[in-house]
C-alpha cells in the first residue's frame, strides 16, 4: 500500500466494505472475493470484534484479509479517505454488520471508521447495504 487511497487515480469503481464482529464473517470474504472478480477497488475496514470473530469462524488471520482488499484501514482511523465525502465510491456494504454497528449508523453515532464511512456515504447519498 505505497500510495494513499486519495492519491490513487481512480481506474475502476471503488467500494467500501466494512467488516463487523457479528457472526457470518464468510459474507465480508466472499464480498471482497467478488469485489476482486468484477474488477472493483475494495476498501476494507474491520472493527475490533470482527478479528475476535474471524479467529473463530476461521483459520484466517487480520492481515490474510486485508491483504483480499485493494486497501486496508485500522478501525480507529477517522480520518481516513474512506471518511470524506470526497472520495468518490459506489457505496459501502457492511456484511456482517452488527447490532452495535447498525445502532451507530441509525442514531448517527461515529465512534469508529466504520461507522464514520458509513455515515459519510448516507450523507453523500451513496448506497449503504
Amino acid at each position: 500500500m505505497g500510495q494513499t487511497a486519495l492519491e490513487t487515480p481512480q481506474a475502476r469503481p471503488r467500494l467500501v466494505i466494512g467488516v463487523a464482529g457479528a457472526s457470518g464473517v464468510a459474507y465480508g470474504l466472499r464480498a471482497l472475493a467478488a469485489c476482486r472478480d468484477l474488477g472493483v477497488e475494495s476498501h476494507l475496514v474491520m472493527s475490533r470484534a470482527a478479528a475476535l470473530t474471524l479467529a473463530q469462524e476461521t483459520a484466517l488471520s487480520v492481515a490474510d484479509v486485508q491483504a483480499m482488499a485493494d486497501v486496508a484501514y485500522r478501525p480507529g482511523d477517522v480520518g481516513a479517505a474512506i471518511a470524506s465525502g470526497s472520495f468518490p465510491t459506489l457505496g459501502m456494504l457492511i456484511a456482517p454488520c452488527s447490532v452495535r454497528t447498525m445502532s451507530e449508523i441509525a442514531t448517527g453515532v461515529t465512534s469508529s471508521l466504520m461507522t464514520r464511512a458509513a455515515d459519510v456515504t448516507l450523507k453523500e447519498r451513496r448506497p449503504l447495504v
